[in-house]
C-alpha cells in the first residue's frame, strides 16, 4: 500500500470547499469569542451606576472571565493533544455560550464574577484550539495568512459587542447585552456538531486511518484514497508530545519567549479593552465619544491582523511580529500625545488598535507555525493560558490605576513599555538556535518560518 504525506499533499493543492468550511466555522468561534470578551468593558459604566458600586468593586467581575480563560486554556490544549480537537471546541463553546446567557441573570457582582469565571472557561479552552485546527488544514505556505485572517473576528466581534451595546444597553439594560452575546455560541455551536472536522493531523497521530481518510475523500473527491496509507511528516530528535515536547530542552527558550510576549501583550490588551471607556468617561468623553473609541481600537487590530498575516508568510514571521510590536510600542507613546485632540486621537487609537490587537491576533499563527503536531495545541494553548495571567494582572491594574491619579496621556505612555517588552521577547526568540533543523521539512513543501 503507498503512502501519502498529508501535510506536503495539502501544501501542493488549492483550498478545497471542506477547507474552507473548517475556516469559516473558525471565524465564527473567534466571532462569539471577541463579541463576548469585549462585553465586560462595555457594561462596566452601566454596571456602576446600576449597582451603586465603585471602580475597584468590579474589579473581580472583569478579571473573573480572564482567570477562567487562563485555566481553561491551560488545561484544554493537553486534553485536545490527546482526545481530539473538534470535541474541546464544540464543548467549550458551548459552555461559554450558556454561561454568558446566565451572567445576564446576576444579582451581584459575586454572582457575576462566579458566572463569568466559568464563562472564561469555555472562553479560554475554544479560542487557541480551533486555532490549532484551522492551522492544521491550512497549506504551510498560506497558514499564517488563514488564520490571522480568522482572527481578524475576534477585533471585530469586540467592535460588534460595542455597537450592539450602544444599541441595546440604554433600551434593554446590560443583563439582555450579555443574553443576546451569549445566544450566538449556542446556536453554533449546533452547527458545530455537525459540520466541523476533527483534525486530519490528530486522527493519523491516533492511527485512525480510516477517519482520516475519510475526511481527505471530502476534501479531494477525485480521490480514492482507501487503500492509501496516510502519513505525517516526522520530528527529528524528539520523541516527546504535549506539554513535555514546548518545555523540553530545543524549545524551552523560545516557549518562554511566547509565553512573555503573550503575557506583556494581553495585559495591554485586556486593561484597554475592560477598562477604556470608563478611562475615556473620566477623562471627561461623552458616552457616544467614548463608545465609538472604545470600538475603534479593536477595529484598527481587524485590519491590522490580515495585513500581519500577510507579512508573515511574505517574510520571515518572527521577525514581521516583532516589528510590528516595536512600531505599536511606539504608536502607545504617541497616543499618549494627543488626548486632547479627539480626531488625531481616534485616529492613533486606530492605528495602535491595528498594530497591537493585529499583533495578539498573530501570535497563535506564529505559535502554530513553531511547533510540530505532536504539541501544536498543547502550545498554543498554554501561551494563551500564561498569556491570561498577563490579563488577569492587567484588568487589576486598570481597576487601580484611578488611584494613581495618572492623566489619560500618562496612562497610554505607560502601557507602552510591556509592548516593548513584547517585542524584545519575540527579538530572542529569534536568536534561539536550539530549534532549528528540529523539524524536518517534508520536500515541496514551504520552510517553517519561526
Amino acid at each position: 500500500m503507498q503512502q501519502l504525506n498529508v501535510q506536503q499533499y495539502l501544501d501542493n493543492r488549492p483550498l478545497s470547499g471542506k477547507q474552507w468550511l473548517v475556516f469559516v466555522l473558525g471565524v465564527l468561534i473567534i466571532l462569539a469569542d471577541g463579541l463576548d470578551s469585549g462585553a465586560i468593558g462595555f457594561i462596566a459604566p452601566s454596571l456602576l451606576s446600576a449597582w451603586g458600586i465603585d471602580k475597584p468593586a468590579l474589579a473581580p467581575v472583569v478579571s473573573a472571565s480572564l482567570v477562567g480563560m487562563a485555566i481553561g486554556a491551560l488545561v484544554a490544549g493537553p486534553l485536545a493533544d490527546r482526545f481530539g480537537r473538534k470535541w474541546v471546541v464544540i464543548a467549550s463553546t458551548v459552555l461559554f455560550g450558556l454561561f454568558t446567557v446566565v451572567s445576564g441573570f446576576a444579582s451581584n457582582t459575586t454572582e457575576l464574577a462566579i458566572f463569568r469565571f466559568i464563562t472564561g472557561l469555555g472562553l479560554g479552552a475554544a479560542m487557541p484550539n480551533i486555532a490549532t485546527l484551522v492551522a492544521e488544514y491550512m497549506p504551510a505556505h498560506r497558514r499564517a495568512t488563514m488564520v490571522n485572517l480568522m482572527f481578524c473576528a475576534f477585533p471585530l466581534g469586540i467592535t460588534m459587542g460595542g455597537l450592539l451595546a450602544a444599541k441595546i444597553i440604554p433600551s434593554a439594560g446590560w443583563e439582555h447585552m450579555l443574553m443576546y452575546c451569549g445566544v450566538f455560541p449556542l446556536i453554533l455551536a449546533a452547527v458545530l456538531l455537525f459540520s466541523l472536522p476533527e483534525s486530519i493531523q490528530y486522527l493519523l497521530s491516533r492511527n485512525r486511518q480510516a477517519s482520516a481518510q475519510k475526511i481527505m475523500c471530502s476534501i479531494d473527491s477525485q480521490m480514492d484514497f482507501s487503500q492509501t496509507t496516510l502519513v505525517l511528516p516526522e520530528v527529528k530528535g524528539n520523541t516527546n508530545a504535549g506539554v513535555a515536547l514546548i518545555v523540553s530542552k530545543p524549545y524551552i527558550l523560545s516557549t518562554a519567549m511566547l509565553w512573555l510576549c503573550c503575557f506583556m501583550s494581553l495585559l495591554v490588551f485586556y486593561l484597554l479593552t475592560s477598562w477604556m471607556p470608563v478611562l475615556l468617561k473620566q477623562a471627561g468623553f461623552t458616552t457616544e465619544q467614548y463608545s465609538l473609541i472604545a470600538a475603534i481600537f479593536p477595529f484598527g487590530g481587524v485590519f491590522g491582523t490580515a495585513i500581519i498575516g500577510w507579512a508573515m508568510d511574505k517574510f520571515q514571521a518572527n521577525r514581521a511580529l516583532m516589528v510590528v510590536y516595536l512600531i505599536s510600542a511606539v504608536l502607545m507613546v504617541i497616543t499618549g500625545l494627543f488626548t486632547n485632540d479627539i480626531v488625531l486621537f481616534g485616529v492613533i487609537i486606530f492605528l495602535a488598535g491595528a498594530g497591537l490587537v493585529g499583533a495578539q491576533s498573530s501570535l497563535p499563527a506564529l505559535t502554530a507555525l513553531f511547533y510540530p503536531v505532536q504539541g501544536r495545541a498543547a502550545g498554543v494553548s498554554w501561551m494563551h493560558g500564561i498569556g491570561r495571567l498577563g490579563a488577569i494582572f492587567g484588568a487589576f491594574f486598570g481597576a487601580q490605576i484611578f488611584a494613581l491619579n495618572l492623566s489619560l496621556s500618562q496612562i497610554f505612555m505607560l502601557l507602552g513599555i510591556p509592548v516593548l517588552v513584547s517585542a524584545l521577547a519575540l527579538w530572542i526568540k529569534g536568536k534561539d538556535k536550539s530549534v532549528q533543523n528540529n523539524n524536518s521539512v517534508p520536500a515541496g513543501s514551504a520552510i517553517p518560518k519561526n
